[in-house]
């Protein structure tokens, strides 16, 4: 299943392992499609699990005493979830949906802590995993803080452009929900950004964007 997928090899879950911990994961991992919006585990509910991203994108949620739901982050190919299972717990800490479809690699969580236990590097990966989420999270506490939701949006946009050049024109990689999502915006505050960016040469044409001036975005950062 590696050779099929080799993407699992990169994640950083499974930086460092030996061929015959590969071959381990390779009789371990099971594949399962899931559909646009599809529901693939639900916060609170108990563990049997560990995922990794092999095609397609998933987005994760906490709710809160409400009901409501915030999106906390998109998992690319290669980003595992419910890792930090490794550690400690016996639940999972949020939900995950298929944001477009995707297709996700599953692990055994009991099979997956015998293989950490053989391969302690698993868990200084898992360390390592952990560490980034933290700083990212405080990185979006910064942004929530410190940027209008234009400017998060201009640096979003920034991030997918090149360093030099205009005009520039690429398709976002998901739906505008999902990006919404992935800022910590509304729907409607995302359209409003969209909008507020039209003077800075932002146009919007479904899923693709046409940047007239990376300078003039770059201003509005």
């Amino acid at each position: 299943m590696l050779a099929i997928n080799p993407i699992l090899l990169r994640s950083d879950l499974f930086a460092g392992l030996d061929q015959a911990a590969a071959e381990q994961l390779t009789a371990m991992a099971q594949l399962r499609s899931f559909a646009p919006d599809e529901q693939i585990i639900a916060e609170g509910q108990r563990a049997w699990f560990v995922y990794c991203v092999t095609r397609g994108f998933v987005r994760l949620s906490k709710a809160e005493s409400t009901g409501r739901e915030a999106d906390i982050s998109v998992c690319e190919p290669g980003d595992t979830f419910g890792e930090y299972l490794l550690s400690e717990g016996s639940s999972y800490a949020y939900s995950a949906w298929s944001a477009d479809g995707a297709e996700v690699a599953l692990f055994d969580l009991a099979d997956l802590q015998a293989l950490a236990d053989q391969y302690p590097v698993m868990h200084r990966n898992v360390m390592r995993i952990m560490a980034r989420h933290l700083l990212g999270a405080m990185d979006c506490i910064a942004r929530d803080r410190l940027h209008t939701a234009a400017q998060r949006v201009a640096n979003y946009l920034m991030s997918r452009c090149p360093a030099s050049g205009s005009p520039v024109t690429f398709r976002l990689p998901y739906r505008k929900r999902i990006l919404a999502g992935k800022l910590g915006l509304a729907p409607e505050a995302l359209s409003r950004a969209f909008a507020a960016l039209i003077p800075s040469g932002v146009e919007v044409k479904g899923k693709t964007i046409l940047v007239d001036s990376v300078d003039l975005l770059r201003k509005a950062c």
